[in-house]
């Protein structure tokens, strides 16, 4: 198979790829900046399968980056910008980031980081293109090697790497363009963190499929729906940020012209949902995670009114299953470096069952806490309380006591001034014990997301 950026040259030249600010970028202007930056890295003597960090600020950057990474054989990791340099340094150390290209603007947060080389896009930039001509070979050699690592906090909260292959990203596009059927005169706004698989994953699909991203550095919820009112069609989401994205429009009904809006993530509560159908948002709700480069289940909720607690049915070629109540995933999309059985699956720390073919999440396996003498896992308390048509938004916090174990506190955004804490406390107790219930419930106006 032809790398994506050669492919995408020769059937969608002309087409705009990119959308950033007040410039458009077309597939084949893409190309010509890659390989400009594939020529440079070269210089920089990297090896086969080196690992190379990207820790840059302008999306456009990081992209001509990554996609050089790939043509050039060396295997990109895109690091969030505000990383720590504790952390950064952590994961370089253990994963062996041999080289890392960043921005003048972080000298100062790498001005103590050993065991990587750094080099300066600033300083790379004047030496691309060069006298000289290099060819490049316009084939995947391997489409189950390695394509990218990618951060992800895992199940313990500790930064580790996801390794994700060639044959990941086509087969979740494959999957993807089954549920969706991309368009070519699709608009697609990329609102997601580039290194998020979320985020990353829809420049993939565009480069396939040979659509536009509208590509946004930050979410901001006025740019965003300026963007759905002139001609965007698809957007990828969290609930949190649909959210203020309909408080944005302040009662204007979404265009006609948005037919998807991909909405993942946790925190999805009943009550969005139903404003969602009842408003005809086109949403589409989906579960994955970087392991499975993406989403895995998925599903229209106006097709299925009855549904809107699930996460949806498995996508094209995956297998779910559920095994001592942890749900597992199988399939072309999943990482095989993520294998943890000798069945070849994924177990995942969610928790879930599966009805009618539908995905439902129960909480997860990491997050059990004592409260007590018994366990309950915090995000089960938080799926049950968004099950509530007038609770909007759940935040639950801990603390070590001497007497529970520990004590949950949860606070809580209403959407009915009826609803108190002792009709919240007896909707509790209809799916806990009394042991499992927040000891603590605050009715709040508004709870700030970081």
């Amino acid at each position: 198979m032809k790398h994506y950026i050669d492919d995408s040259l020769k059937s969608f030249s002309d087409r705009i790829f990119l959308s950033y600010k007040n410039k458009k970028i077309s597939f084949e202007e893409f190309y010509h900046n890659v390989t400009s930056k594939s020529r440079a890295l070269l210089r920089l003597d990297l090896s086969s399968n080196n690992f190379v960090g990207i820790f840059l600020s302008n999306p456009i950057d990081i992209l001509e980056v990554y996609f050089a990474c790939i043509q050039i054989d060396v295997i990109p990791v895109i690091f969030p910008y505000d990383i720590n340099s504790k952390e950064l340094q952590v994961i370089i150390k253990n994963h062996k980031i041999d080289f890392i290209i960043t921005e003048w603007l972080q000298k100062n947060q790498i001005k103590n980081i050993k065991d990587s080389s750094f080099f300066y896009i600033q300083e790379l930039s004047s030496s691309f293109g060069g006298c000289g001509v290099t060819e490049f070979n316009d084939s995947i050699k391997d489409t189950n090697s390695i394509q990218s690592m990618h951060l992800t906090s895992g199940s313990t909260g500790t930064p580790k790497l996801v390794k994700l292959t060639f044959n990941n990203f086509i087969n979740s596009v494959l999957q993807w363009d089954n549920e969706i059927n991309f368009l070519d005169s699709d608009r697609y706004v990329q609102c997601l963190p580039l290194n998020h698989i979320a985020g990353l994953s829809i420049i993939i699909r565009s480069q396939i499929k040979g659509f536009e991203t509208i590509l946004m550095n930050r979410f901001n919820a006025s740019k965003v729906n300026f963007e759905i009112d002139n001609g965007a069609t698809l957007i990828s989401l969290i609930p949190s940020m649909l959210k203020r994205l309909i408080d944005d429009r302040a009662g204007k009904s979404f265009p006609n012209s948005l037919r998807g809006i991909i909405l993942g993530g946790d925190g999805c509560s009943t009550r969005l949902m139903k404003y969602a159908l009842k408003n005809n948002l086109p949403i589409y709700k989906t579960y994955g995670m970087t392991e499975t480069c993406s989403g895995v289940t998925g599903f229209w909720i106006h097709q299925f009114p009855n549904m809107l607690d699930s996460v949806g049915k498995r996508f094209i070629k995956n297998k779910i299953s559920i095994l001592d109540s942890r749900v597992l995933i199988s399939g072309p999309s999943v990482s095989p470096y993520e294998f943890n059985n000798e069945q070849n699956n994924l177990q995942t720390s969610d928790l879930g069952e599966i009805n009618s073919n539908f995905l439902f999440l129960n909480g997860r396996c990491d997050d059990i806490v004592i409260s007590g003498g018994e366990n309950i896992s915090l995000s089960k308390i938080k799926n049950i309380l968004y099950k509530h048509d007038e609770i909007s938004e759940v935040y639950l916090d801990t603390k070590h006591d001497d007497n529970f174990g520990t004590l949950i506190s949860a606070f809580i955004e209403v959407s009915n001034d009826n609803l108190g804490v002792k009709e919240i406390k007896k909707y509790l107790l209809t799916f806990l014990s009394k042991n499992q219930c927040p000891k603590i419930i605050q009715i709040v106006d508004k709870i700030h997301h970081d």
